[in-house]
């Protein structure tokens, strides 16, 4: 292909990603280094090469992204946008990254693959090995598969499944963790549990379920916890049929 066919060509391709499409009512602007291919039987666009789609505040990337639109009717709105390795978003005060991402434009939900599937907000960083689901009209974020989360004040909570409850502003409001639950403070407090809910504004944690309190060598064991973690008071608590609570302190 001569110097002028590759520079024409890729001229067309620029200026064929470059077109606006329809998102409920918004525009949706695509790039990507490769091609674009717009399928009329299935109602898809794909581009593909370091594939962008922004709208508004909200950016969309990965090497491949395929954009899904309705057959029905005359303006043929875009309603899933999904986007294939090395995937990232951005959107508003979060951004993320994986393997793999859906997003469902009608009802505003999220679904990033892992491994490593990643959630950034301002409170803090989200982890999880299999899946983190982003239901922003819900402000509900789900971890699964050995889910973590670093709060921004140094505060780590691990658990097998995570759901991450958001304020209007997007801020953390509660997090509840089973399966494997642990939870460690910046200064070197840990404790263990079945389960937790962490309570962001009044900084507190409610832990069930074979718990374990740990602060340097000193251990306490129940079955049920109520930490403070601003007066950095813990409170071991026995329940109906649990026996007693049990220690073992070191000065």
């Amino acid at each position: 292909m001569s110097n002028h066919a590759h520079w024409l060509r890729k001229a067309l391709l620029t200026t064929l990603l470059a077109m606006p499409l329809t998102v409920q009512a918004q525009t949706l602007e695509v790039s990507a280094e490769q091609e674009l291919l717009w399928d009329q039987n299935q109602g898809l666009y794909q581009a593909i090469g370091d594939a962008i789609a922004t709208r508004g505040s909200q950016t969309i990337r990965g090497d491949t992204l395929r954009a899904y639109y309705s057959q029905e009717g005359e303006n043929q709105d875009i309603e899933r946008l999904e986007a294939l390795k090395n995937v990232s978003f951005s959107d508003t005060n979060l951004k993320g990254s994986g393997s793999q991402l859906d997003y469902d434009i009608q009802r505003n939900f999220y679904e990033i693959t892992g491994p490593n599937a990643v959630v950034t907000s301002p409170d803090g960083t989200a982890t999880a090995e299999q899946l983190i689901q982003f239901d922003r009209a819900k402000g509900l974020v789900t971890l699964e598969g050995s889910g973590d989360i670093a709060l921004t004040d140094g505060r780590l909570l691990k658990g097998d499944q995570i759901e991450i409850t958001l304020n209007e502003a997007e801020e953390i409001e509660t997090i509840f963790a089973t399966g494997n639950v642990f939870i460690s403070q910046p200064d070197g407090r840990q404790a263990e549990a079945s389960e937790g809910t962490y309570d962001a504004k009044a900084g507190t944690a409610l832990l069930t379920g074979d718990v374990k309190i740990i602060d340097g060598d000193s251990i306490l064991n129940g079955q049920k916890a109520e930490i403070d973690f601003n007066s950095g008071v813990s409170r071991l608590l026995t329940t109906e049929g649990s026996g007693r609570v049990s220690g073992i302190l070191v000065e």
